[in-house]
């Protein structure tokens, strides 16, 4: 029975072992290596950008060539705090860490180039810099910004300068004795000095990799996770870090003219948040958004799921329709459509009513007191219906988590909502709606409010006399205009406690 093999693999990337067996591709990844002036993959929470990314970690022959490097950093256990204190003195904060970072991608880059035994000279020599820093010429991301990294406040450059060709390496000193981070966190003195040195070996090993690197033989330098420091303490500081990454990774992608690439995978609402020059200019010429279409992500389950039955000795389906016990739901749509029309159009979303639904089913079959029985060789549609007051809990928790840290007032939007009560509501009711949980409600907070719960698809409106509501997720050009009435996303009734007006049920 389809009940017992039928899986859809995990919410969290991290956590799925066999998503390299069954990832589906949806084009970002190769657009982005392909064109390269490309270096931001964004995408909102649950688009599956650590997905992208463990996919070209584990499959680099697929994008690049044998010739080429692939250095893939995930920063889920990155020493923030460490990195805290690499910010160049007197400049802007939107500038202050670009120094820092380049020095992160140029010793990685350094580093894997001698683990594949390179012979250009100047990276031999940075080499030996390096192991003068770490005791060893490959020192690990962990290690590169750790303690001794810190030593580097210490740091003694050749009186003559320092010459890669030359002989004046072997007088590097970095025998300054143990620094602790407290030390340098509490004296200005090493901290000035420590970034002084960070920007000094930068310049020397750019030289270095300028002189090896060509069109023959490419680095990319992959990041991911750079969002694990962004909670409501920290998030002021990173940032600035973050925003020392791209600038980092502008700079590099320019400089190296592709042949060093930095790659940041990182969700589109810290990048808002973020103070950049251009940013527009930086999103349009430098990023790919990760988005899905329908057939993306119906071929994206179908992965799954067939894999699945493989496993299992059963046959494959050919299409999504075939999982159902039925054609059609209510309002003559059909399931998938039903699903999608409950998500925001991202793969977690899919994954998480799916699991949902078979949950609902097993439970059901175990359950001495049902009185039904269970068609265990299809998913059930009264399964979904089953499935989406738990699921709507779930988006609701989902959207909070998103946002709590640099716009936490959604909590307060979200009472205002569920304070209203119903699916359906005004301008006027959503003022009201404020005021009675205690909120601003003039009339330019109204406005600023009711866009942030379109930009994030929380709610819709329709557009002249149509009668589709369109939600951002759905309709990813549709910008935000003033309407009559606005109506909150079908996913979040259920756990937002809404009521639905019948007339106005339609969604899209």
């Amino acid at each position: 029975m389809m009940i017992d093999w039928i899986d859809f693999g995990q919410v969290s990337a991290e956590r799925d072992e066999n998503l390299s067996k069954y990832f589906f591709e949806n084009g970002v990844l190769q657009a982005v290596i392909q064109n390269r002036h490309q270096f931001l993959v964004l995408g909102r929470k649950g688009a599956g950008k650590t997905a992208v990314f463990q996919h070209l970690s584990e499959n680099p022959q697929r994008y690049i060539s044998t010739q080429d490097i692939s250095v893939n950093l995930s920063l889920q256990n990155y020493s923030w705090d460490v990195h805290g204190l690499l910010a160049t003195d007197g400049k802007a904060q939107s500038l202050a860490y670009i120094q820092s970072w380049k020095y992160v991608i140029y010793l990685l880059a350094i580093k894997n180039l001698l683990e594949k035994s390179e012979e250009n000279k100047k990276i031999k020599a940075a080499g030996k810099i390096i192991s003068k820093i770490y005791t060893s010429p490959t020192p690990s991301l962990g290690q590169a910004i750790g303690q001794k990294l810190l030593q580097l406040s210490k740091f003694k450059f050749p009186s003559a300068g320092l010459d890669l060709d030359g002989e004046s390496i072997d007088s590097i000193s970095a025998d300054g004795g143990e620094i602790s981070f407290a030390e340098v966190r509490d004296d200005n003195q090493l901290q000035v000095s420590l970034n002084r040195s960070i920007e000094r070996l930068s310049e020397i090993f750019e030289d270095a990799l300028l002189d090896a690197l060509s069109k023959n033989r490419r680095i990319f330098v992959s990041f991911d996770r750079i969002d694990e420091a962004w909670d409501s303490v920290s998030f002021e500081n990173s940032q600035r870090i973050i925003a020392g990454l791209i600038g980092a990774s502008e700079y590099i992608n320019s400089k190296f003219k592709g042949y060093l690439r930095p790659i940041v995978f990182l969700r589109e609402d810290i990048f808002e948040t973020i103070d950049l020059n251009d940013k527009n200019k930086l999103r349009s010429d430098c990023g790919q958004l990760l988005a899905w279409s329908k057939d993306g992500l119906t071929r994206m389950i179908l992965e799954r799921v067939n894999f699945f039955a493989k496993a299992s000795d059963n046959p494959e389906l050919a299409r999504v329709e075939d999982l159902f016990d039925r054609d059609q739901m209510r309002q003559q749509r059909a399931p998938f459509d039903h699903v999608m029309l409950r998500t925001m159009l991202r793969p977690r979303d899919f994954i998480r009513f799916f699991q949902l639904i078979k949950a609902d089913m097993i439970n059901r079959r175990d359950n001495p007191f049902e009185e039904e029985a269970v068609n265990e060789s299809r998913l059930e549609c009264q399964a979904i219906y089953n499935a989406e007051p738990a699921y709507s809990e779930w988006l609701v928790e989902e959207l909070r988590d998103e946002w709590r840290a640099q716009f936490p007032v959604i909590n307060t939007l979200f009472s205002a909502v569920q304070s209203n009560g119903r699916t359906n509501f005004t301008r006027e009711d959503f003022s009201q709606a404020l005021i009675q949980v205690g909120a601003q409600a003039n009339a330019g907070d109204v406005s600023g409010y009711l866009k942030f719960l379109f930009d994030n698809s929380i709610i819709g409106f329709r557009v002249g006399k149509s009668n589709q509501w369109r939600y951002k997720c759905f309709f990813s050009s549709q910008g935000f205009v003033e309407s009559d009435l606005y109506k909150v996303h079908d996913g979040l009734h259920r756990g937002l406690n809404l009521t639905e007006s019948r007339s106005t049920s339609e969604s899209a």
